[in-house]
């Protein structure tokens, strides 16, 4: 039940992700602020998330019990005040406790299925990430269908299903793993560490730079709005699709093959993406390259820097940063012109590329210890029933 329990948690924070964009309006007419003061919410929201995920290591030494206790509560509180917040600042503080939760549940939950199911859980973890896509897929969905000053409901909901999650944790127990290590060359896993922080920022950065600028691009190749539109929205359905396709193959490849092959699809796609007539179609094959790399990337991260304590934080925490990349973007498209959006997204793919084949060259600085499946299955086995 507790591994249900986290597939909901991760549905609830893929909707969560989604579901401020669309209530915008509503929160306009409620509050009466304008568009840039909108725009906070989504800083505190960023900014409780950052702290959450960089938390999370010192949180879940109280254990996996306590630590989804507390996260999936805080996320639940955040909900109901933003929903129930009487005033703009009070909305403000729920969006960044939403936010504390948001990267508790990301990072923890994530930690607990790389622990449970090890090297084999590339095929789970892209499970979980599917969910958190359709999360994304639904929320605004439900948002649409309200009147708009109801949007507080989406997060209602949110909350909602947190408590649910909550109902199915009793049977979780243990800690995370750690491993005291006398052999550690620490240098050579700063380098491995600082390898997979750049991988995750910019293939993170390819992802946001197609959903922010796929639009705009095929607009300029003479699409109407509404159409183009549509065509994003097929990138992302792409993304979350082939992590569930993904899941039942996975256990054929190791996670270093996986996303290779993935990075491959991504320079294809993004290619393809110059000749007019085929750019939605190289999109779409963007979105079934780039989607199985953040989660095969994670299982990748453990396979090369087993035992490494808080290393998952600091790369998912790094790995935001990936979300400003779409920026650099905008200025390519000031100085020469919608034409060059694919083009700059390619070279985000192309550096990614290179950053994977050196990661691939080295070997890991350490060797993953005898016990570490003992300890993995005895801090979450009694979670997975």
């Amino acid at each position: 039940m507790a591994m249900l329990g986290m597939f909901v948690s991760f549905v609830v924070i893929g909707a969560l992700q989604a579901l401020y964009g669309p209530a915008v309006p509503g929160m306009q007419d409620r509050f009466g602020i304008s568009a840039g003061e909108v725009g906070l919410v989504l800083a505190m929201h960023f900014v409780g998330a950052l702290l959450g995920v960089l938390g999370t290591s010192r949180m879940r030494r109280w254990g996996n019990r306590a630590f989804l206790i507390i996260a999936l509560t805080a996320t639940a509180v955040g909900c109901l005040g933003f929903a129930m917040a009487p005033v703009w600042p009070a909305a403000l503080a729920a969006a960044f406790v939403v936010g504390l939760g948001f990267g508790w549940i990301d990072v923890g939950v994530n930690e607990l299925f790389i622990e449970y199911y090890g090297s084999n859980g590339t095929g789970m973890l892209n499970l979980l990430h599917g969910v958190f896509g359709a999360g994304a897929v639904l929320g605004p969905l439900f948002i649409g269908a309200l009147p708009r000053q109801m949007y507080v409901w989406s997060f209602v909901v949110c909350a909602a299903l947190c408590l649910i999650a909550l109902l199915t944790v009793r049977g979780v127990s243990g800690r995370p793993v750690r491993h005291t290590r006398q052999d550690v060359r620490w240098a050579a896993v700063g380098r491995m560490t600082a390898l997979f922080m750049i991988f995750f920022v910019l293939h993170v950065g390819v992802e946001s730079g197609v959903g922010g600028w796929e639009t705009s691009h095929l607009v300029s190749l003479g699409w109407a709005a509404g159409p183009a539109a549509m065509a994003t929205s097929a990138f992302w359905l792409a993304l979350t699709g082939i992590r569930f396709a993904i899941s039942p193959i996975a256990r054929f490849f190791t996670a270093q093959q996986i996303v290779l092959a993935s990075l491959v699809l991504v320079m294809v796609g993004t290619v393809l993406a110059h000749w007019n007539p085929a750019a939605p179609v190289g999109y779409i094959l963007t979105g079934i390259g780039v989607g199985p790399l953040f989660p095969t990337g994670l299982i990748w991260l453990t396979e090369k820097l087993p035992g490494v304590p808080g290393v998952t934080s600091y790369v998912i925490a790094m790995s935001m940063l990936g979300g400003v990349l779409p920026s650099l973007v905008g200025g390519a498209v000031e100085q020469w012109g919608p034409g060059v959006i694919p083009t700059t997204i390619a070279a985000m793919g192309a550096v990614c590329v290179l950053v994977a084949l050196v990661i691939r060259s080295l070997a890991s600085p350490l060797r993953a210890p005898h016990d570490a499946p003992a300890n993995r299955v005895s801090g979450a086995a009694k979670g997975a029933t």
